[in-house]
């Protein structure tokens, strides 16, 4: 009988372990809805009287947070164990944020200017969802992979839109209209540089395009290696996103690509063995040459704007230097806590095309500050799952993160990398993946003996 009702109760438990392992609804659910809503839905499209903020993809993660403090309330669901350093990161840059918000409500600020600073804080209210839906929300490993594998399938159809930009001289984001959406900015015409067009698929602009594809371009590249997907799945499904995405950052015809691409596979070198970084680098050498094959003059323009760059002899570049000492005299009024987070409007100031410049102007030396603590946390979650793992593929994974942090660091004084959704949310959803990854790490039986 003992036996016989240890068999029943088996039975019965069954399916509740079945669903506790394959959810039919949980964070990464969430997660994958806001990726395709950020990168299939043009940036410009909001809903109405929400302008810039809100596109339907932070309507999506502002809701996912409701759910998971539901969820969180009921006790369905807590954070684990090692995964606080995302969170602690976007709590510092919101203390930042609602201090310039206060500077900018105390002092003779015009129309615009609270606008804008109203709507940062429902955009830090958005990246905080991301960040507390990653870290605290996904509950095994497998679901965080499943979420990066998805990520990278939709960045690799975003560069595909791009390829297509830049092979018919268009821009289909500007043919895209979606019913109860409005374009909060005006279309953007088809950019060029050189002979070339400019692609920008379904973002803002060709450095968002750009900034966005390197930060993943590790993580397809990770999981074309992954021993995993090897043993299941093509050469072609598994080499065919790295295809896309590292040729449609050359093609974006902008440093930051270029900056993105060696930032991101140089970032990737210290996890991989010998024998693999010479067949990457071999390979990233086979491409460039191919491309320059493929497309002449396209090398000639990217290695002269690099020139120019050099030289100080590029328009652009001498503006953007010119840019330091207007901040530098912007911020006296208040150097500390700056005057409000989206307050520093190009249409009453000026374009920097530096997003630690527009910190600056906006939320002072403390903003700077909290902006590089979001980046180091993202190297850190990385940096340390990488030490406490034991495996070669979960080192190249958490070197991924390192990686994606690095791009956003680096690129971030290149262009305003925080004002365009889609680098912005994907970044902030990678940095709490790395904290959920390390969490996992942390408390595997390996990683707690370490």
């Amino acid at each position: 009988m003992p036996e016989r009702a240890t068999a029943l109760l088996t039975r019965e438990r069954a399916p509740e372990r079945q669903r506790t392992a394959k959810p039919k609804f949980d964070a990464v659910t969430v997660l994958t809805g806001y990726v395709a809503l950020a990168m299939f839905i043009p940036s410009n499209l909001t809903l109405p009287g929400m302008g810039g903020v809100g596109t339907p993809a932070n309507v999506a993660a502002l809701m996912g947070l409701m759910w998971y403090l539901a969820a969180w309330l009921a006790e369905r669901l807590s954070p684990a164990p090692g995964t606080r350093a995302p969170r602690i990161a976007m709590v510092v840059f919101a203390s930042a944020v609602l201090l310039g918000y206060i500077a900018c409500a105390g002092r003779p600020a015009v129309t615009k200017e609270m606008q804008g600073a109203d709507r940062a804080l429902i955009g830090l209210l958005a990246w905080t969802s991301l960040v507390v839906l990653t870290s605290a929300g996904i509950q095994s490993r497998e679901r965080l992979e499943t979420l990066l594998r998805r990520t990278v399938v939709m960045a690799c159809i975003v560069a595909l839109f791009g390829w297509y930009d830049f092979l018919t001289h268009s821009n289909m984001a500007n043919s895209l209209h979606i019913p109860g959406l409005q374009s909060a900015s005006a279309g953007i015409d088809a950019m060029t540089r050189g002979a070339f067009t400019r692609p920008r698929g379904t973002t803002a602009h060709p450095l968002e395009f750009s900034g966005m594809l390197a930060m993943l371009l590790p993580f397809a590249v990770q999981q074309a290696f992954d021993p995993a997907r090897v043993a299941t799945t093509t050469k072609l499904r598994r080499w065919l996103p790295v295809l896309l995405i590292g040729g449609a950052l050359p093609i974006s015809v902008s440093r930051t690509g270029i900056i993105g691409v060696v930032v991101a596979l140089g970032s990737m070198l210290p996890a991989w063995q010998p024998r693999r970084r010479g067949y990457v680098l071999g390979a990233v050498g086979f491409g460039v040459v191919g491309l320059g094959a493929a497309v002449p003059g396209l090398l000639s323009t990217l290695t002269g704007l690099f020139s120019s760059f050099f030289a100080n002899s590029d328009s652009s570049t001498q503006a953007r230097a010119g840019d330091y000492a207007k901040i530098w005299e912007y911020m006296q009024s208040s150097p500390w806590f700056g005057h409000g987070m989206g307050t520093f409007l190009p249409e009453l100031y000026f374009f920097t095309d530096n997003m630690y410049l527009n910190v600056a102007a906006e939320l002072g030396v403390y903003g700077i500050l909290a902006l590089l603590l979001v980046f180091v946390a993202g190297i850190h979650n990385g940096g340390a799952a990488r030490r406490l793992s034991q495996d070669q593929p979960t080192r190249e994974l958490a070197q991924c993160f390192v990686a994606a942090a690095t791009v956003a660091l680096i690129t971030s004084a290149t262009f305003d990398s925080l004002g365009f959704p889609m680098f912005a949310g994907i970044y902030f959803l990678l940095l709490g993946a790395g904290g959920s990854l390390h969490g996992f790490v942390r408390n595997s039986p390996g990683g707690a003996a370490r």
